[in-house]
């Protein structure tokens, strides 16, 4: 019983160790809730501070679009999976009907489709969401950044965004409409562990506040970014659209698994050293 005593005692004092190692705690630009919340949601993936890592500058290095699936784990949901899947459309949205090419989409786990673009200064974008099994069309304007370029370390920008809710059934009926600021903080470079290895990553806050129809909306997403990859590890897959649907305090947090481009392998040799 003794030794059973000094195993968990053991056991408890590295776990303890662990997370003061991280860094979380003496890191200036996070405050005690974000160091409560990520060491909640995403339980060991912080390794340590990474301040080489360099701000967020062209968005479509961190948040890259192409062809790829990414395979995450639900960290507190054991056996349960999340997937971003990116693909080009046919036709870019906004742009002339029969023209080719240049536009981009991303389905997530819950079946709503996200388009996307990239715009300079501002950084990748949604400016429309179909969610697929609702039957609804969402307008953002202007649209909600998945990446917002150009934030210092330590610094916040905040945008208020006009929010539209259609009936795919009828486009011209709008069934709920409304306002959301969006607040992004930069919480500065943090190396951290997946299953795939270990990344130097760009940790961001995103908080939402304001309401849409009869939906209040107040949340917020943690999100490690690595240039070349984009999310590796997040709090919360969910943008504003998902909060008006998903009322609830449920984990949808991921941790990076497996890539399906052909960059993944040696991207993933170059993580680990």
């Amino acid at each position: 019983m003794n030794r059973l005593k000094t195993i968990v005692a053991g056991v408890l004092g590295i776990a303890a160790t662990g997370f003061a190692d991280d860094g979380l705690d003496k890191a200036k630009e996070l405050t005690p809730a974000d160091v409560s919340q990520i060491r909640t949601q995403l339980p060991g993936v912080v390794l340590r501070p990474a301040p080489h890592v360099p701000p967020l500058g062209d968005a479509s290095q961190w948040y890259p679009l192409r062809d790829v699936e990414l395979l995450y784990d639900r960290p507190v949901d054991a056996g349960k999976t999340a997937t971003l899947a990116m693909k080009p459309t046919t036709r870019k949205p906004g742009h002339p009907v029969g023209s080719r090419g240049g536009g981009w989409m991303m389905t997530v786990s819950d079946g709503a489709t996200r388009y996307l673009s990239e715009r300079k200064g501002e950084g990748v974008v949604i400016p429309t969401e179909v969610a697929v099994a609702d039957g609804l069309l969402i307008r953002l304007n202007p649209p909600e950044p998945l990446v917002l370029e150009g934030i210092e370390s330590g610094k916040t920008a905040s945008r208020e965004i006009t929010v539209k809710i259609y009936d795919v059934g009828d486009p011209s009926v709008v069934t709920h409409s409304g306002k959301v600021t969006c607040t992004w903080r930069d919480l500065g470079g943090w190396r951290v562990k997946t299953p795939m290895g270990e990344h130097d990553t760009r940790l961001v806050c995103v908080s939402y506040s304001g309401s849409v129809g009869p939906a209040s909306v107040s949340a917020q997403k943690y999100m490690f970014l690595e240039q070349g990859v984009g999310p590796v590890a997040f709090s919360d897959a969910r943008e504003i659209s998902a909060f008006l649907f998903y009322n609830n305090d449920a984990d949808h947090g991921g941790i990076l698994r497996h890539r399906s481009d052909v960059d993944a392998a040696s991207s993933a040799g170059k993580s680990k050293q």
